[in-house]
């Protein structure tokens, strides 16, 4: 039915663009029936995933997707095809398989991940389950048990539900006083950063099996820091076991049971330096070959998964939007560059090192298309006063294609920054665009987590995408003048973690590397400061910074650890950057508007029901268009919040129970 529906909307589509008789219409055309009977974007996807598989930044899966990729291109016909390096890791890092399951005292699989440049295994170890020591004394008396032990680390801040309790030195003992354990766990919450030093290095000298930590719910996220030395490489294997196998066994432990794992992990390293490219093709400008248009996403990916949906589904459409425009037989007007850069997921890398050596072509960049939303449709593109009409006329033979999937040219006041390859371009006063995307898709359930898998592609909606990218490449390319760059920038900065303070973090929560004219050196943090809180709330990872950070209040206080003393700063965020308070109150992170950008597990917008992409257009009885309309329903309510959400175009009522205001 969805597949009958799209050939019929491009076939209307069809029509209408041939009754124009107009140049743009003409060739936009021929891309949409190209696109309509002989859309290859799923096979190239396939490839990417399937094939290849996650692509992980100084790996060797990266390093053959990058060589796949430019043999496309060429392949295609496109010229200039080439791998351009932007820089190189010292360290290389692959993942094997890896498994792992609790023996004793019962049998059973157990599911879990682990970051990138960590620690394996070297084949099966087996160890008893031991939950971590809070203080002095309690490490003292689990000493003797610590060699070949695998530790469970509690976390005060892991989703699905309260902290587990630490150990006593009896219930590490295997006594069954779980009560004990539970009081010395709420009497040493506070643990300072020294003991957890100290904690470490027992670890390290006792001979510790490695680390198993709970993660947030059902999802194993993935991130990792790529800075590691070869003559010092990490040796302890650290788990991220879902949260409600890690509950299991520490309840079991708590009970007195002897608890037994064994956990094969086949991570290994590769001694650099390991070069690091960006693949590039070009389809020549037939009047202005030295400006462009770029239209890309990135190639690389986190290794938890497959890297489908991030960032496989932008390279597949930007591989098609290439063939469509080079079979069709259009000439475009300028140069319409294809790029897909590595490193993104490290800290937009590639496409930052691309600018900086390429200054003098700034200039005559018109615009730069970035996919990089998931699998859901390219639904719309974000414009200031100066583009809306060339952008009406550029994407008018696509808002026909699916009248289920309509595309929207949206006025907006600037250009908003984000957490992809178009950041780079806009810091750099050059128009860069992050496609709207609508659909029915997930994306929080895939992002960066062990669901990032081929099944969570949507053929219709890649087929679509990729026909309005090669036509707005196309348009672009042939208007009479370059975009506007008036107004570019909207008010606010980007979003998420480490980006959005301007921070590089090592796996520990460490500064090594503040950005210029970031709020974090604004602020007075310096390299090698330790992140320890963000307001009153523990950040023992990136993640837990990230969650702080994107639902917290315009002003935080952020705390370091600074030469063993705690030091904390207060850092103000734009006010539009994050959605302040409220989003912390309904537990999620608005973009632009009233539309939520992401939604955090286990809060009152999750139970819900509430999801990424939806827009809340009225809170009660009253209407809601903005953060000030919004505020007072919220922070005025307590108990049921009745919200009406558009979400796919349609209007749905949604209850929620708000907590007790603080």
């Amino acid at each position: 039915m969805r597949q009958s529906l799209l050939r019929s909307g491009f076939i209307s589509a069809l029509v209408c663009a041939s009754a124009f008789a107009l140049p743009q219409e003409d060739e936009a055309a021929k891309l949409i029936a190209i696109g309509a009977k002989d859309n290859l974007v799923m096979e190239h996807l396939d490839h990417i995933v399937n094939r290849i598989g996650p692509r992980l930044t100084g790996s060797d899966n990266l390093q053959n997707a990058c060589d796949w990729a430019r043999a496309e291109f060429e392949s295609f016909g496109l010229s200039n095809c080439r791998l351009e390096q932007w820089g190189e890791f010292p360290v290389g890092f692959n993942r094997g398989p890896a498994s792992g399951q609790m023996l004793e005292p019962e049998s059973k699989l157990l599911h879990f991940g682990t970051n990138a440049w960590t620690a394996g295994t070297r084949g099966p170890v087996r160890g008893p389950a031991l939950l971590a020591p809070t203080n002095e004394e309690q490490l003292e008396a689990l000493r003797p048990r610590l060699k070949g032990a695998w530790i469970l680390v509690p976390s005060a801040n892991a989703r699905g539900g309260a902290r587990p309790a630490a150990a006593s030195p009896a219930a590490s003992a295997g006594t069954t006083d779980g009560a004990s354990a539970r009081e010395a766990s709420a009497s040493t919450a506070g643990s300072d950063r020294s003991f957890r030093d100290m904690l470490q290095k027992a670890y390290e000298t006792e001979g510790i099996a490695g680390t198993i930590r709970a993660t947030r719910g059902e999802l194993i996220l993935t991130g990792g820091s790529s800075r590691v030395v070869f003559d010092k490489l990490p040796t302890l294997p650290s788990i991220n076991l879902v949260a409600k196998e890690f509950k299991e066994i520490s309840a079991l432990i708590e009970a007195g049971k002897e608890v037994s794992l064994e956990f094969d992990i086949r991570n290994w390293f590769e001694k650099g330096p390991i070069p690091l490219f960006n693949v590039i093709a070009e389809i020549p400008g037939s009047e202005k070959p030295d400006e462009f248009v770029i239209v890309g996403g990135h190639i690389d990916s986190w290794d938890g998964a497959q890297g489908a949906v991030d960032n496989g589904t932008g390279c597949a459409t930007t591989l098609e939007a290439a063939r469509l425009l080079v079979t069709s037989g259009v000439k475009p007007k300028r140069t319409i560059r294809f790029m897909l850069w590595s490193g993104e997921e490290q800290g937009l890398l590639g496409s930052a090192a691309w600018i900086k050596s390429h200054k003098d072509e700034l200039e005559k960049i018109s615009a730069v298309l970035v996919h990089d939303g998931g699998t859901n449709y390219c639904a719309g593109i974000n414009a200031t006063a100066a583009m809306v009409k060339d952008f009406e006329t550029i994407f008018a033979p696509v808002k026909g294609l699916d009248p289920e999937i309509p595309f929207t040219v949206k006025e907006v006041k600037g250009l908003s920054p984000g957490s992809s390859d178009h950041d780079s371009f806009l810091a750099a006063n050059v128009p860069g665009f992050f496609w709207i995307q609508k659909g029915r898709a997930n994306y929080t359930y895939a992002h960066h987590t062990q669901f990032d898998t081929w099944d969570q592609a949507i053929p219709e909606y890649e087929r679509n995408s990729s026909i309005v990218i090669a036509v707005g490449a196309l348009g672009i390319a042939n208007l009479p003048q370059l975009l506007s760059r008036e107004n570019l920038k909207a008010a606010g900065g980007g979003r998420g973690g480490g980006r959005r303070l301007g921070v590089q973090l090592t796996e520990d929560m460490t500064i090594e590397e503040l950005t210029e004219d970031g709020l974090a050196l604004k602020a007075g943090l310096l390299v090698g400061d330790k992140i320890t809180k963000i307001g009153d709330t523990a950040v023992a990872d990136s993640m837990e910074m990230r969650e702080a950070l994107s639902s917290g209040p315009q002003k935080a206080k952020v705390s370091v650890l600074r030469k063993q003393k705690e030091v904390t700063v207060e850092i103000e965020f734009p006010a539009n950057s994050a959605g302040g308070g409220l989003g912390r109150r309904l537990g999620v992170r608005f973009g632009e508007g009233l539309a939520i950008e992401e939604v955090t597990a286990d809060t009152p917008a999750s139970k819900a029901g509430l999801k990424a992409g939806d827009k809340i257009v009225k809170a009660g009885e009253d209407k809601v268009e903005s953060m000030q309309d919004l505020g007072p329903a919220l922070f005025g309510s307590e108990g049921m919040l009745v919200l009406v959400v558009l979400r796919d175009g349609k209007e749905m009522t949604i209850s929620l129970e708000l907590p007790p205001r603080q």
